[in-house]
């Protein structure tokens, strides 16, 4: 991994159909003196000429085959809150990683991607696009740019329905801090004030008044919090420095 022992490690997973280089604005908001990985899935960014994965055990072997040190803080945002989770709970043990999980319901709450969803290009664009996935609208207008695009939407979107038979039950011993993007139209049951400090500053628990995010709760054996931030469902694009904000944070308290 080529980390420095002495420094803290940020482990950055990315959404479907995202390679490492979609965290590029995040890498530049965070300050120096931090190690940040982020992580690449086969037949994704540069191993594009590998074959796609849809088997999340087998992700979660090739992403710990590539964490060979310290790892502090685990973000992983759309899919990749689902890996993140999986990639905690492995490490785990003495170093119990705290896990920031955004712009992604709790694994019971996802929905299960079924045969029909991926059977077509179109359905596979429709059924990506209603988990809150971005797809080009010159991608979408062109039918072959769209079946080229095809193979990895339907990997990835059955290796979502993988991890989330995977997680369904996983629990944390770390911190679990839950990101969500205002307008963000994947997530339901959302309101405004979903970041809500005690009088000394630490986070509660989920409030029952995010039924959405709530459930993130039942994944960790230690606290949970929600922070909502300003941006959509791809928060490392659209509000990096509220993302950095957010895992300095987790650092902090790690």
């Amino acid at each position: 991994m080529g980390t420095e022992p002495s420094r803290p490690v940020i482990v950055l997973v990315p959404p479907s159909c995202c390679g490492a280089g979609y965290f590029h604005r995040l890498r530049r908001a965070l300050p120096a003196g931090i190690d940040v990985v982020a992580l690449e899935l086969p037949g994704h960014g540069r191993r594009h000429a590998q074959e796609f994965v849809t088997s999340a055990p087998a992700v979660v072997a090739d992403a710990l085959a590539r964490l060979d040190g310290r790892v502090d803080v685990v973000y992983g945002e759309s899919l990749g809150a689902y890996v993140g989770l999986a990639l905690a709970a492995a490490l785990g043990g003495q170093r119990r990683p705290a896990l920031v999980a955004a712009s992604n319901v709790p694994p019971g709450l996802q929905r299960v991607v079924s045969a029909e969803d991926v059977a077509s290009p179109r359905a596979a664009a429709a059924t990506l696009a209603s988990m809150g996935g971005a797809i080009p609208g010159e991608v979408l207008d062109d039918p072959r740019l769209l079946a080229g695009a095809f193979p990895m939407i339907r990997a990835d979107l059955l290796l979502s329905r993988s991890f989330v038979e995977l997680v369904a039950t996983t629990t944390v011993p770390g911190d679990v801090t839950v990101v969500a993007g205002e307008d963000d139209r994947s997530l339901t049951g959302l309101r405004p004030g979903a970041k809500r400090p005690d009088p000394d500053g630490t986070h509660r628990a989920p409030s029952l008044a995010y039924p959405a995010l709530a459930g993130w709760a039942r994944h960790t054996t230690g606290r949970c919090g929600v922070e909502l931030l300003p941006g959509g469902h791809l928060l490392s694009e659209s509000n990096p420095s509220g993302v950095a904000g957010v895992l300095l944070s987790a650092l902090n308290r790690s």
